[in-house]
């Protein structure tokens, strides 16, 4: 039923995919048919414009003509004007009159009849024509005014331009022309156009940001074309729209092509009905058959020949990419009692219990088969460390012997489980499966209920590293760990800058017990996790210490890249902190470099994370990895600890003194502080002083101490940084 929904929905996509193809494709032939009509009318506003211009250059001769006159005779007389105006104003122009004005005041004008009232007319009494005046006489053009109120009445365009004396300083007069501003649209094609409504704007030539002209704002909001007019001085801006007020031709068959594309699409989403539906039932026949071929008809687990096939190829992979993994051949314990006393109805029920229990004992990418009877096998994929084996067999013998209720009756089961390692154990699948067989005989010779290794060398190694595990659980639960500090000193001063955690382990039998002893079995082992709770409770607790005794440099605290599994586990160190009120401010988390470049972005997510709460970041160690400068850019570092691996030999190796001195400066070109590990010398202090990196950790000046003895050196009144041990 879901994949006949899952069909019928892929249907639904496809008829969905056909109408947005059919929709894209109307729209696009619209907006074709509408650029071709905005082609069109763009053409025709060209015209008009043209026309407009030209009649505008004609009109302006007048103007031009007076311009000339006056330039070659300043002392132009009322008959000549009025002689020159006369034979330049024809009819077939739209010049109403021309005026001349000295000092701001209309001084001539021709023809005078009508035109009486403007005689002694001061422009200075007109604030919008003083504005186009004074621009013309500062551009020295020819300048359009209007259309303005007239003051012998009406409305008019104004042309205006100055006339300076000879000594381009003094200004002579000022001509103006007044146009009949309607007559000219009229004739430029601008009214009565019989395809479009046009419009024009940019009073006193202001372009396409000036006031309304003629037509209506209507125009401008309707997605219109637009020219630029040009002015001696300026522009006008024409716009045009259809005069049906739509770009789109009339009789466009939008609704046609929309009902005959839908029917297309309903055929084609009924044919992918049928065919995938068809195919479906057809992959179900094939599923069952193969189905039946490769897995268990009881258990639903991979059968011995499904199995042999996953392994080959997997033993294939393994060898190109050198990876490790190991076998679990695992067999019930006196599970013929029970399939005898109980019957095999309830046989088969058990054997279908443990393995839904394997399936969730195990990772999704491990592969789990029942070779036949009571016999299961599992291959645990990408194998770090051969005693991981024997943890895993540890916890599905656990799982397996829970008790169980079986047909009404409680069950309780064992298990021996046999294990081999490839490639050491065998290099194919017979030779696998043997060497895990004969190991399980070998577990159930040792009493049952428990798992043997193959190799007795790798037993031994594992059951050490498995041993020394459990040391480290029990150790925690029992107290035996302890916390120290070791103090970076700030050479300068000899002042306290901040602490670094340090693990202790108080083991009961060997005494003290530094990191190196146990750290990397509990990251090999997953009780890193633990421990490191350990130190930031405990870091956490001694905190309040510090500040009670006015030591309030940042505790650093080391992390490993397998405490960074996932965001539960910052979730919980931050629970840790708020349980013990301790601020995160008050930590600096030190990381290796080799945790930024696997999963970077999951990394890098998780560490913004921690740095946003106020936790600073510090790479511990760094220099001894992938020291790569690129990283550095994509996290959020403050510090870096260079290794004590570079401090040895300075300052007397000059090869050394360099690459000390590049790492240095490479964290000082990138902003970010430097802390330098193992320093336990003088000269090696000065050496450092004199790169200014003075952050410094190391014997010469602490060796890790008890929070008490911390307190007595750097507690109240900071003492001097040299410390005798």
């Amino acid at each position: 039923m879901k994949k006949k929904l899952w069909i019928g929905l892929l249907s639904l996509i496809v008829f969905l995919i056909c109408e947005a193809v059919l929709i894209r494709f109307i729209l696009t032939d619209r907006e074709r048919d509408v650029e071709t009509q905005r082609y069109v009318a763009l053409e025709q506003l060209s015209t008009v414009r043209a026309r407009l211009e030209g009649l505008m250059q004609t009109n302006l001769i007048a103007i031009r003509q007076i311009y000339t006159e006056l330039s070659i005779n300043p002392e132009l007389s009322e008959e000549r004007f009025a002689l020159l105006t006369r034979n330049l104003i024809s009819q077939h122009l739209h010049v109403r009159h021309l005026a001349i004005g000295q000092d701001y005041r209309i001084t001539m004008i021709y023809p005078l009849e009508g035109n009486e009232e403007a005689v002694g007319f001061d422009y200075r009494s007109r604030p919008d024509q003083l504005r186009t005046l004074q621009k013309a006489i500062a551009t020295r053009q020819i300048t359009i005014n209007g259309p303005v109120a007239l003051t012998q009445g009406g409305e008019a365009l104004i042309a205006r331009v100055p006339v300076y004396a000879e000594d381009n300083e003094t200004l002579q007069a000022i001509i103006s022309q007044v146009i009949r501003h309607e007559s000219l649209f009229r004739d430029a094609g601008l009214f009565d156009h019989p395809e479009l409504a046009i419009s024009l704007r940019g009073i006193d030539g202001t372009g396409v940001t000036g006031e309304l002209i003629t037509g209506n704002y209507g125009i401008w909001d309707s997605n219109p074309v637009v020219l630029d007019v040009n002015l001696p001085t300026g522009s006008w801006a024409l716009a045009a729209v259809p005069l049906r007020g739509d770009w789109l031709p009339a009789g466009h068959p939008t609704v046609l092509y929309f009902t005959f594309g839908t029917l297309i699409a309903m055929l084609l989403a009924s044919m992918t009905f049928l065919i995938l539906l068809n195919q479906q039932r057809l992959q179900a026949a094939f599923g069952l058959i193969s189905n039946q071929a490769r897995f268990d008809n009881l258990t639903g687990l991979a059968n011995r020949h499904f199995f042999e096939e996953q392994l080959s190829a997997y033993i294939s992979a393994c060898e190109r990419r050198s990876e490790k993994f190991a076998i679990l051949f695992i067999d019930l314990d006196h599970f013929k009692e029970v399939n005898d006393s109980l019957g095999h109805a309830a046989g088969d029920e058990l054997l279908k219990i443990i393995a839904d229990r394997l399936r969730a004992s195990l990772r999704r990418d491990d592969i789990i088969a029942r070779l036949g009877g009571d016999e299961f096998v599992v291959v645990l994929k990408n194998l770090a460390e051969p005693f991981h084996a024997q943890l895993q067999a540890q916890k599905l013998l656990k799982h397996i012997q829970e008790p169980m209720n079986v047909q009404g009756h409680d069950v309780v089961i064992n298990s021996s489980i046999g294990i081999s390692l490839f490639p050491s154990d065998g290099a194919t699948f017979s030779d696998l499966l043997k060497s895990a067989d004969m190991a399980m005989y070998a577990a159930k010779d040792a009493g049952r209920a428990t798992s043997e290794f193959f190799n007795e060398g790798l037993r031994e190694q594992a059951t050490n590293h498995l041993h020394m595990h459990h040391a480290i659980l029990q150790g925690l639960q029992n107290n035996e760990f302890l916390v120290h500090y070791q103090p970076v000193i700030n050479s300068k001063d000899g002042t306290l800058h901040s602490i670094e955690a340090l693990a202790r382990w108080q083991h009961p039998t060997r005494g003290l017990l530094l990191p190196k002893e146990f750290i990397s079995i509990a990251e090999k082992s997953g009780a890193i996790r633990e421990l490191g709770h350990f130190v930031l409770t405990q870091a956490s607790r001694d905190l309040k210490k510090l500040h009670a005794a006015g030591i309030d440099g940042r505790i650093a605290i080391n992390f490993s890249s397998h405490q960074f599994y996932d965001r539960i586990a910052v979730e919980h160190w931050f629970a840790i902190m708020k349980e013990e009120h301790a601020a995160p401010e008050n930590f600096t988390f030190e990381i290796t470099e080799s945790m930024l470049l696997p999963d970077r972005e999951r990394q890098r997510e998780l560490l913004l994370e921690i740095h946003d709460a106020g936790i600073t970041l510090t790479i511990d160690d760094f220099g001894t990895g992938y020291s790569s400068a690129n990283y550095l850019r994509h996290f959020p570092i403050s510090m870096l600890k260079i290794d004590r691996a570079f401090v040895e030999g300075v300052p007397d190796d000059p090869h050394q003194n360099a690459l000390l001195s590049a790492l240095i400066h490479m964290a000082r070109a990138l902003g970010i502080d430097v802390v330098v590990e193992g320093v336990e010398t003088v000269s090696q202090v000065n050496f450092l002083n004199m790169q200014t990196a003075n952050l410094i950790q190391g014997f010469y000046f602490a060796k890790p101490m008890s929070i008490e003895q911390l307190i007595k050196h750097y507690g109240r009144k900071e003492k001097t940084a040299r410390s005798d041990g």
